[in-house]
């Protein structure tokens, strides 16, 4: 599949993924349920589930091994769960600023981040192996 047409795809992935979790952190937070650090693991957890599915399926048409693909996209998507949660954190609680913009920056930085990745790595025709 040409490149331009898998990072478009990412990108739609991306966009249902953000919808998830942006959604589950703002409906969480706003309804006094969580703490917007907690909200937004949360809400990272449910997209994450959701576009592993869709990237392996539509994005990159992996055909290998299930256990081994989801391994290495829960190591990825953790990475960026990390760096999500520092993202936040560091907006509200050293810059002061509203949680939803700390949510924003994180999004995209954990997009990049995940796509670069995802592709080399996870979802690699040369890491691929037949499924069983």
């Amino acid at each position: 599949m040409p490149a331009l047409t898998k990072l478009f795809r990412y990108g739609v992935v991306g966009i249902i993924g953000a919808v998830t979790h942006m959604s589950t952190l703002f409906l969480l937070v706003e309804l006094h349920v969580a703490t917007p650090v907690v909200a937004t693991t949360i809400g990272f957890l449910l997209a994450l589930i959701t576009s592993y599915w869709i990237n392996r399926l539509w994005t990159f048409g992996y055909k290998g091994s299930y256990w081994s693909s989801m391994a290495r996209y829960g190591i990825v998507s953790f990475i960026g769960l990390g760096l999500n949660i520092l993202i936040i954190k560091l907006c509200t609680d050293v810059l002061g600023l509203w949680y939803g913009w700390g949510a924003f920056a994180a999004v995209v930085a954990v997009a990049l981040n995940n796509f670069v990745l995802n592709n080399l790595w996870t979802f690699s025709h040369r890491t691929s192996s037949p499924s069983p």
